[in-house]
């Protein structure tokens, strides 16, 4: 009977996702989605977001209620994608299968161990290396995710701050957070929040993403004058933005617990 009622809202979740119950052969599932608004979009479009979630692409002036209907009406394929998401890895396991992290315009070779003590981590721009003690066991995975954060709020907002002097861009100030799904976002008061798992992205990316931030001080949208400001920043924005697509899902994965 529940499932009948057309006029039942969506439910939200603590995380901030909204959940909505979509119709599969097996009967009805309740999902985790999220809408966005795409100015230079023509369609709804659905993907997996980073988050396992139902991620609606929706044009500027376009009906969330049709969105939503749309959602309910991919079930199945809802089912079968998010059934193909991989196990979650943890920070150190993805950490020793690719041994480097980004910052201040260059890539760090990263050493990891464990510690009796206080968790810390130490690096040197003039060796390029850095090296993170951490607690084994259950605390390890948490503990390492802070260090991670606390090494983003040392080397990001420096580079943020250097790319915007080449372009004589002002800020007011660069924040970093623990985002569900967005590497930044940039505010017209001139703040700059960005996404920790920068520094887990190969430099080039890394930059790109702050390029984009540093494009909607001028531009605070994603129209056709954005992506030409963007490309005269970074030549290589496409390429780019394509690259970050590819590595975005399984990045923001990590460290989620």
């Amino acid at each position: 009977m529940l499932w009948k009622r057309k006029a039942m809202p969506p439910l939200r979740e603590s995380g901030g996702l909204e959940m909505v119950a979509v119709e599969t052969s097996g009967g009805p599932l309740l999902v985790p989605y999220e809408i966005r608004r795409s100015p230079r979009g023509r369609r709804i479009r659905l993907s997996i977001g980073p988050q396992n979630q139902a991620l609606l692409r929706v044009p500027t002036h376009g009906s969330v209620r049709d969105a939503l209907g749309f959602l309910r009406s991919q079930g199945d394929w809802l089912q079968r994608q998010m059934r193909k998401t991989p196990a979650p890895v943890a920070l150190d396991e993805h950490l020793k299968k690719h041994p480097q992290l980004s910052g201040l315009g260059r890539e760090f070779a990263v050493t990891l161990n464990f510690t009796m003590a206080r968790p810390f981590f130490v690096y040197s721009e003039k060796s390029g290396e850095a090296e993170f003690r951490y607690p084994a066991g259950d605390r390890g995975e948490q503990a390492l995710g802070g260090l991670l954060r606390q090494f983003a709020e040392k080397v990001l907002p420096p580079r943020v701050r250097e790319l915007a002097g080449r372009h004589g861009l002002p800020i007011r100030r660069v924040s970093i957070r623990d985002q569900g799904s967005r590497w930044g976002s940039c505010a017209a008061s001139g703040t700059v929040s960005l996404n920790w798992r920068l520094v887990l992205l190969p430099v080039e990316l890394h930059d790109h993403v702050l390029w984009h931030e540093l494009a909607h001080l001028t531009e605070m949208n994603h129209a056709d004058s954005f992506w030409n400001l963007l490309r005269s920043y970074d030549e290589s924005a496409d390429q780019h933005d394509r690259g970050l697509t590819r590595v975005s899902r399984s990045l923001m994965r990590l460290g989620r617990g």
